[in-house]
């Protein structure tokens, strides 16, 4: 019974309010007051990421230009099974030639887009400074890509 007696006075003591050992909001009062002692520790963290990126685009960048010398540069030769073939070594390959729609709708609409990249890449080349010219691109791509996915959802 004493046991039952000091169980239920340990549970009447759960239910009270207890103090913690020390208070917290002074700790709490500093680190608003200072908000600007941690700013410079995070203040490295933005150009280095910046940092960072620019270097993972230019080492992409120029591994792609050596690649895409490497094709220039190497001998190209096209396997003649009939006339099929020799349409097709005639055509220019594009970038997007493995995304080609099953669905003659969708493959129509991707020549379409192909054929306004090309133009698009061409008026840049002949004007590097029209910025315009760029969204234009950006936008056709996008929906190029916007195409690419819907052939894959459609199956």
């Amino acid at each position: 019974m004493d046991n039952e007696f000091q169980w239920r006075n340990q549970m009447r003591k759960l239910n009270e309010a207890v103090e913690p050992a020390r208070d917290l909001w002074p700790d709490i009062a500093a680190r608003i007051a200072q908000p600007a002692a941690m700013a410079p520790r995070r203040q490295w963290r933005r150009p280095a990421f910046a940092l960072a990126a620019s270097l993972v685009l230019a080492v992409g960048a120029v591994f792609t230009a050596s690649q895409l010398r490497r094709q220039d540069s190497a001998p190209t030769t096209v396997a003649v099974d009939g006339p099929r073939s020799a349409a097709a070594g005639a055509a220019a390959l594009t970038a997007l030639d493995w995304a080609k729609p099953a669905d003659p709708k969708l493959a129509a609409a991707a020549q379409d887009l192909d054929k306004a990249s090309a133009d698009l890449q061409a008026a840049l080349e002949a004007r590097p400074d029209a910025v315009f010219l760029v969204s234009m691109l950006n936008r056709t791509n996008a929906q190029r890509m916007r195409l690419v996915r819907q052939a894959a959802i459609s199956g």
